[in-house]
């Protein structure tokens, strides 16, 4: 059974509605852990780092630097053995090593830092091996795990960083990144092993061409429309009879079919499939959300009288979501 589209665009409409409530404030880019299973849930844990939050700046004049951080904390050990308690005067000992991470392991070589960042095209930039100890903030090597820090804010926990000049300011797309820590032990198992999908902003010139363009079509659509209805052969300066379809003549509804309605409706749809919880390329959100003023929805508030929230930070835009339709209102701006 299919269902009208003037239906289902008015059903999604109030759908989204009702998820606006749902509003969470956006701080940090969404991320995956991507260490191997065996890794994340080996027991005892494995020695690794637990990444909690993962910012990103990227500067919008050349030479267009990318600044990734990647905060978190070091849990599990790298050999068998009694884990030490917090207490334990052993944390503080360089010399004790154990559920530490290691400038070099037991194999003499230095833990590594990795990284790669892709776009739908091409590889944009494959870092070459770096030592991972010279790129930690909050923290030096070796580097254990901080008990006393707190989950939610950031600047209490270690983290470390990446940056690249990629020469170009990457507007419409999304830089796929991973990012990788390898130990210096023998057999160099993982460490840390962190997703990301990057969005830069897509500027003032493109942004504003996907709000205005349809805004100007719909416009020119509604005028072309009135001007039919009224001026046409077969049309009436009547407004009970130019405003409705009933009792026109078929002549006329072929010049004013598809009206300013439909448009409008059109331009919708395309909005509102932002709001759909699916594996959009990061740029796709980010650009319906310019029409969001076809379903009324703006960064601003009667009812709230809120700041709005502000998805374009450092060049980057940034929002947590699990639903299409909590990332839309953020990308909005709705509070």
């Amino acid at each position: 059974m299919s269902v009208p589209p003037r239906r289902a665009t008015a059903a999604l409409l109030l759908v989204y509605l009702a998820a606006s409530a749902l509003v969470a404030h956006a701080a940090f880019i969404n991320f995956d852990n991507c260490l191997a299973p065996a890794i994340v849930n080996s027991s005892p844990l494995q020695l690794q780092w637990i990444p909690l939050a993962l910012d990103a700046k990227f500067e919008r004049t050349s030479p267009y630097r990318l600044n990734v951080t990647i905060y978190g904390n070091v849990s599990g050990q790298q050999v068998e053995g009694r884990y030490p308690p917090p207490d334990d005067p052993s944390w503080t000992n360089e010399k004790d090593t154990l559920g530490k991470i290691q400038n070099i392991g037991s194999s003499g070589n230095y833990s590594t830092l990795l990284a790669d960042f892709k776009t739908l095209q091409y590889n944009a930039y494959n870092a070459k091996a770096t030592q991972f100890c010279p790129a930690v903030i909050n923290g030096t090597c070796p580097l254990g795990p901080y008990f006393h820090a707190n989950d939610t804010d950031p600047s209490t926990l270690p983290a470390f960083s990446i940056s690249h000049d990629f020469g170009s300011a990457y507007m419409f797309a999304s830089l796929a990144s991973t990012i990788r820590v390898i130990s210096g032990d023998m057999g160099a198992p993982d460490l840390a092993c962190v997703s990301a999908n990057i969005t830069p902003d897509l500027g003032p010139t493109i942004t504003g061409l996907i709000t205005w363009l349809p805004a100007t079509i719909l416009i020119v659509k509604g005028l072309a429309t009135l001007a039919a209805a009224i001026w046409s052969p077969w049309g009436s300066s009547d407004i009970f009879r130019w405003s409705s379809n009933y009792g026109r003549d078929e002549d006329q509804l072929r010049l004013v079919t598809p009206g300013f309605g439909d448009c409008l409706q059109y331009i919708q749809f395309v909005t509102l499939t932002g709001a759909l919880s699916l594996q959009y390329p990061g740029f796709y959100q980010p650009a319906v959300s310019q029409t969001s003023w076809s379903l009324l929805l703006f960064n601003e508030s009667y009812v709230s009288h809120g700041n709005g929230t502000q998805s374009l930070v450092d060049g980057v835009y940034k929002y947590n979501g699990t639903y299409g339709m909590t990332a839309m209102s953020q990308l909005i701006g709705m509070t």
